[in-house]
């Protein structure tokens, strides 16, 4: 073959060598020995675009800005991308982009994510807070616990406690990790520090209050107060000074104060400030304790908060203030005498009562009950009621022990009835008794012998009736005896009278009791001459009978004695 024919094979050979030489080291040295970039799981890859090599310029991004990118994803400006692809293989020209692992962000249990974007453009006037991608500041949505991949070119990340949202005065104690920000027992009312253009909520309180849960809120939004819903018991006590009383401060078991119903020689010193305090309008002065349950209902705790802020403050603001302006008011119009004793002091405790429920719902307040518990008079005016009212217990202790005495007389008396009773019913009863078995014995005899009279007639007759059938039976069973032999007497003589003789009858009775499988045939053939067959022997043997017998009937008419 001609060599010059080769010449084309070999440079298309060479061509293909050549473009497979390139092949092999562009993707098998440049592309997989320095581009690829492999990223472990928990990082993310943040790039920035340095521009195309070999050929070709882009511009700058503007400062505070992330590059632009096509349709495609290919950037369009020098820069950080916004993009940060996530674990995996990924091949990247070391020439045209720099990359950088970035560890993922991790928010945990009990703590939210604030975003603030570095770049976009302002915020109107008036918003505070970012709603839409491409503006400057606080994003109002905010990372709840889990994984994220930020860009920290783009993003300053803040990790803050789930009730950070929480007025301090009011934040409860929680447990680590605990994503519950309102607790069984407690509601959250809501002020929002910003218009909110996505739910039409306006900036202030909301009426809508927060009901147990978890719930994410942004702090840079909302503040929440955790207000208690229910019932909250209130008291103002009277306290003892033990050390202007000459009192041993370290003794806890002594009464703490004058109770109603101690008798003492004297008046305790009071602590100023506690309990309540005011004089009646005799001039005594007088020391109140006063117990109230008041509370608020999910409905009423947005107002209470816009009007008084926590409940310690509507304790304080309110309640404490509203029941010693209210006792010191109806007390003064009261005497010492009548807040010890009688209507008057169920009066002075409705009327209390009834103008603190007033007052407290005029404010959005509820309130359960209200109840004076103690007041304490001094002893120039207690003692002698206390001794009076002492006095009269003792008259009518007295007249209660008679009265008790009296009746357990009549008790006793009742008794002794009772007893005679009880022994005079069980004579009668026992007498009653023995009647009842005397009667029934005499009855059960007199049956006893007409029984046996009666059995006595019935035997007799049966003796009777026997001895009459006995006669009856003998006489028929001789007349049947009499009958029957007759009956036979008169069968033999008729045998007899038909045989001719008595000894033809013999011969015919012999004759019968020969077997019955035996047969004779008897031939007369004249005198002289005898000679037998079995057939007919027994009419052969009549004949003979009738031939020497005169006046014997034919053997015919003989009755036969078979079966007779």
């Amino acid at each position: 073959m001609n060599p010059l024919h080769f010449r084309p094979i070999r440079g298309a050979l060479g061509i293909a060598a050549g473009v497979l030489a390139v092949l092999f080291a562009y993707f098998g040295i440049w592309q997989w020995g320095f581009c690829r970039i492999e990223v472990p799981p928990g990082y993310s890859l943040l790039l920035r675009y340095r521009g195309p090599w070999p050929f070709g310029t882009v511009r700058q991004a503007p400062e505070g800005t992330l590059v632009q990118t096509d349709a495609s994803g290919r950037p369009l400006q020098v820069g950080v991308l916004e993009t940060m692809p996530g674990p995996g293989r990924h091949f990247y020209s070391p020439l045209e982009y720099e990359t950088e692992l970035v560890k993922d962000q991790i928010i945990p249990p009990g703590k939210i994510g604030i975003l603030f974007a570095k770049f976009g453009k302002s915020l109107p006037p008036g918003t505070l807070l970012v709603d839409e991608p491409g503006y400057h500041g606080i994003r109002r949505q905010v990372l709840t616990p889990g994984r994220y991949r930020i860009n920290k070119y783009a993003y300053d990340l803040t990790t803050v406690d789930v009730d950070a949202c929480v007025e301090s005065k009011t934040r409860l104690k929680r447990r680590e990790g605990d994503p519950t920000l309102i607790p069984p027992g407690y509601v959250g009312v809501v002020t929002n520090k910003t218009d909110d253009p996505r739910t039409q909520q306006t900036q202030g309180i909301q009426k809508r209050v927060l009901q147990p849960g978890i719930y994410f809120l942004n702090p840079e939004e909302k503040r929440v107060d955790v207000i208690s819903v229910g019932y909250t018991e209130t008291t103002l006590m009277v306290e003892t000074d033990r050390r202007a009383a000459g009192e041993s401060v370290s003794d806890e078991n002594r009464p703490r104060g004058d109770r109603l119903g101690k008798t003492t020689s004297r008046d305790p010193v009071y602590v100023p400030g506690k309990g309540i305090e005011f004089p009646s309008n005799d001039g005594f002065l007088i020391h109140l304790d006063f117990t109230t349950i008041w509370g608020i209902t999910p409905l009423q705790a947005p107002d209470v908060v816009r009007r008084f802020g926590t409940l310690k403050d509507v304790e304080e603001k309110v309640v404490l203030p509203q029941i010693g302006s209210i006792c010191r008011l109806h007390g003064s119009k009261q005497g010492a005498v009548d807040l010890l004793v009688g209507d008057t002091r169920e009066a002075f405790q409705d009327e209390t009562a009834e103008e603190l429920q007033t007052v407290l719902e005029s404010k959005g307040l509820s309130l359960l009950f209200g109840l004076t518990r103690h007041i304490y008079v001094p002893a120039q005016v207690r003692e002698p009621i206390q001794r009076a009212k002492i006095a009269d217990e003792l008259t009518k202790t007295r007249e209660q022990e008679q009265l008790t005495a009296k009746a357990q007389a009549d008790l006793t008396e009742a008794k002794a009835k009772v007893t005679l009773e009880e022994r005079r019913t069980r004579a009668e009863t026992e007498k009653m008794v023995a009647e009842a078995t005397a009667e029934g014995e005499k009855k059960a005899k007199e049956i006893d012998a007409n029984t046996e009279r009666l059995k006595a007639e019935i035997d007799a007759k049966t003796a009777a009736i026997e001895a009459q059938s006995t006669k009856v039976l003998g006489e028929a069973e001789a007349k049947r005896v009499g009958l029957t032999r007759e009956a036979e007497a008169e069968r033999f003589r008729l045998y007899v009278e038909a045989l001719g003789n008595p000894e033809a009858y013999n011969r015919y009775v012999f004759a019968e009791g020969l077997p019955d499988d035996l047969r004779l045939g008897v031939f007369y053939a004249g005198p002289g001459t005898f000679w037998t067959d079995l057939k007919g022997f027994e009419q052969a043997l009549l004949g003979k009978i009738a031939s020497e017998s005169p006046g014997m009937k034919s053997p015919a008419a003989l009755p036969s004695l078979r079966g007779k």
